[in-house]
């Protein structure tokens, strides 16, 4: 007899089509149109973190940043270690993580590593989430793109994206938009998938 128990035959049968709810990600059935924006959000002499564009959806707004350093003269085994470290950008509580969050025209303060909808329950105003991300480099600088979805659309007025990197001496940072347009391109995203 085994100590392990042998283990419980697949399930094959068919759920149905999932469906994410809203407030996890943009939608994969959808193409968003693409407010460039191009905003350095804060940097240093090894890191920057820049806001390049967004991506709205008929139901929210998908922020792209990224984050770049530069090897500026350090050893290979230095290089490296910066290197490991930038992805260990989100790990657990560790005070000084990578974070983001935003700040919304009427007042709602929201952080990316605050989880929404927890257990099924749908957010009760706006909710920050992130959408993924992916980077590489090579001998010299190193970038990352991260996507922060805002579920769904913003109120009218400003709308403040806000940084903090302690890791990499990156202070809380700011950048300021006026959400107007990106309300007014949401009317643009489309279907990617025609209808039969």
């Amino acid at each position: 007899m085994s100590f392990f128990p042998p283990d419980p035959p697949e399930d094959d049968t068919e759920s149905g089509e999932h469906v994410a709810a809203p407030w996890w990600k943009p939608s994969d059935d959808e193409l968003a149109a693409i407010f460039p924006i191009g905003e350095t959000i804060a940097s240093n002499d090894t890191v920057a973190l820049i806001l390049s564009m967004a991506r709205v959806y008929s139901n929210g707004v998908e922020f792209l940043i990224d984050r770049r350093i530069r090897r500026a003269g350090r050893s290979r085994q230095e290089w490296q270690g910066l290197q490991f470290r930038m992805h260990d950008h989100f790990g657990g509580w560790d005070p000084k993580r990578l974070r983001y969050g935003v700040v919304l025209g009427d007042g709602q303060q929201l952080i990316a590593d605050i989880g929404p909808g927890m257990f099924g329950v749908t957010p009760e105003k706006h909710s920050l989430t992130r959408s993924g991300g992916g980077g590489g480099g090579g001998e010299d600088t190193y970038r990352f793109d991260d996507g922060m979805w805002l579920w769904p659309l913003p109120p009218e007025g400003p709308l403040e994206v806000v940084v903090q990197w302690p890791a990499f001496d990156i202070p809380e940072s700011h950048v300021v938009l006026d959400s107007a347009p990106l309300l007014q391109l949401a009317s643009q995203a489309r279907p990617v998938w025609s209808s039969d």
